[in-house]
């Protein structure tokens, strides 16, 4: 069974005839409404100076969000799934152990 969440965004997408998940509400000549990576940037730092964080990038933030996820479930596959990556050895680096971690598992023992 489907939620009414998921109901109303899958019209949305068949509203809007664009399979892009965040569209700005002005349509332009390139994008057909979608967000470019300058809206997407400027977003972006604007919530980190609200928030007091400097330093990151969008970037930074998908490969946060593939490291936790790494963390909290081991499931290289649910990385690959959420980052799209067509190949699992792209999510693989997210498995990587740092020398702190490694460090204390063994102390840890």
């Amino acid at each position: 069974m489907r939620s009414k969440g998921a109901i109303r965004t899958r019209s949305l997408f068949k509203k809007r005839k664009s399979p892009a998940l965040f569209l700005s509400p002005a349509t332009n000549a390139y994008g057909g409404g979608r967000l470019n990576p300058k809206v997407i940037n400027t977003v972006f730092n604007e919530v980190c100076s609200l928030a007091g964080v400097e330093g990151n990038t969008p970037h930074d933030a998908r490969h946060a969000m593939g490291r936790h996820l790494i963390e909290k479930t081991g499931n290289i596959a649910a990385v690959q799934r959420q980052l799209g990556h067509t190949n699992a050895a792209y999510s693989i680096q997210y498995a990587r152990v740092t020398d702190q971690e490694l460090a204390d598992a063994l102390d840890d023992r």
